[in-house]
């Protein structure tokens, strides 16, 4: 019984110095303030092989913007010229009327019927009925033919002349070419110009009546 009791405070003294000494179960690690996220690691991308060594070019070529047509257009557009054949005149003009319109010809001088012609209206060519002139810039000049001061805007071409030894300015209608006379700067006010016009040339409309339209 002795030895028993004996042998156990031995073993038990022996567990107590010494090596032999166990380690208490380790505690849980205490909670700390929480860990910064991990950062991502780049990935390498790929590199376009057809760009690792780029070679300058051309500069690119400016593009030129579209040009687009305006969305409104004129609405006024010039009247057509009127062109016949030689036979065709002939056969509406009167031999006086064509010689003097197509072949630029002249009438003689105080023998034209609208010279001392003085009713309100409009003179219209003879050969296509275009509104060449109103009577109120009609005037008396004493030349021996018809003149003017002025004529409608648009209706009435220019034409140097150099005919018979002489510098001058031919007019003409403006629709069909048909020749009416000369232009000259010695008349009255307010534009200081005489349109000379041969009677054959014109026809009138009075007041009362509104030129046709155009032959």
């Amino acid at each position: 019984m002795k030895n028993a009791v004996f042998t156990v405070a031995l073993a038990g003294a022996l567990a107590g110095c010494g090596g032999g000494e166990q380690s208490p179960a380790s505690a849980a690690p205490e909670p700390g303030p929480p860990a910064p996220p991990a950062k991502a690691e780049s990935v390498p991308q790929p590199v376009d092989r057809a760009n690792i060594n780029p070679q300058t070019g051309p500069a690119a070529k400016a593009v030129q913007p579209i040009q687009h047509e305006p969305i409104m257009k004129p609405t006024k557009v010039a009247a057509e010229k009127i062109v016949k054949t030689d036979a065709e005149w002939r056969d509406t003009l009167t031999p006086e009327e064509y010689h003097i319109l197509r072949q630029k010809g002249t009438e003689r001088a105080f023998t034209g019927k609208y010279d001392h012609h003085f009713k309100d209206g409009t003179y219209i060519c003879k050969a296509c009925g275009t509104a060449l002139f109103l009577s109120e810039t009609k005037y008396n000049s004493g030349c021996g033919w018809p003149a003017f001061f002025k004529s409608i805007d648009g209706t009435v071409d220019e034409t140097r002349d150099t005919s018979l030894g002489m510098v001058r300015i031919e007019i003409t209608c403006k629709k069909c070419n048909g020749h009416l006379g000369h232009i000259f700067d010695d008349g009255p006010n307010p534009t200081g110009l005489r349109y000379c016009v041969n009677s054959a040339s014109m026809d009138f409309v009075p007041a009362e009546k509104k030129p046709s339209a155009a032959k």
